[in-house]
């Protein structure tokens, strides 16, 4: 029995002595919290729940040593973020709390990768309004602001549209041959294109309309199909 007892000791004394060697050694990888930590470790780095402190402070949920998940961050400068994390970076849903002018000011909604995107998340682009029109397609081709609109009917460039009107909400109109469109766009950009063609049995001439919104910058791509 006082062998078993002994062991037993041992045994308790080994765990306790592993947890705080563990505990001692559990890192966090971001250098302005990386002086304490006290919470979940696993593989010497934080992970988990926990609570990590230096020249700034965070409370929350970490992954492989980041900030990484939900959690609050204040940095010593007396700002606070309290929402989503990925990899040391605010990403996800947020609230920034910060001075300006002598009063607190709360910015809330999407951030990514860092950087305030809005209050909410927008779509690449969004189809507004069509009439007299089949499909709209519209895919981003680079990085360059500019915004082109091809016609077509039954996968070929068509030359049959006449009273082309085009309306937007920036930049310099642009033509060539069947690719029309604005150059040199901000972004939002808003765009209403109206314009009369022959119907699918070229029985008649229909009016045709579409608007269209494109949020994310870039070069696009705006196939219309009628």
């Amino acid at each position: 029995m006082k062998r078993i007892g002994i062991l037993r000791g041992i045994f308790i004394l080994t765990i306790c002595c592993g947890n705080i060697y563990a505990q001692d050694y559990c890192r966090v990888l971001m250098n302005s919290i990386s002086t304490n930590y006290k919470g979940v470790c696993k593989n010497g780095l934080a992970d988990g729940k926990g609570e990590a402190s230096g020249v700034d402070q965070y409370v929350g949920d970490f992954r492989k040593g980041y900030p990484d998940g939900n959690g609050t961050y204040v940095w010593h400068t007396g700002e606070k973020y309290t929402g989503g994390w990925k990899k040391g970076l605010r990403d996800g849903k947020g609230d920034f709390t910060f001075s300006y002018n002598g009063r607190d000011s709360v910015l809330s909604g999407i951030w990514k990768n860092d950087k305030y995107l809005g209050e909410k998340l927008l779509d690449p682009y969004t189809i507004d309004y069509k009439e007299g029109v089949g499909r709209i397609m519209i895919m981003k081709l680079g990085d360059r602001p500019y915004v082109q609109l091809k016609f077509s009917r039954n996968g070929s460039g068509a030359n049959e549209i006449s009273n082309l009107l085009m309306q937007g909400s920036s930049g310099s109109e642009r033509t060539e041959g069947t690719l029309t469109g604005f150059e040199q766009v901000t972004f939002p950009f808003n765009c209403k294109v109206r314009f009369d063609a022959p119907n699918a049995f070229y029985s008649a001439i229909i009016s045709c309309e579409v608007r269209f919104t494109i949020n994310k910058p870039g070069a696009w791509l705006v196939s219309i199909i009628y």
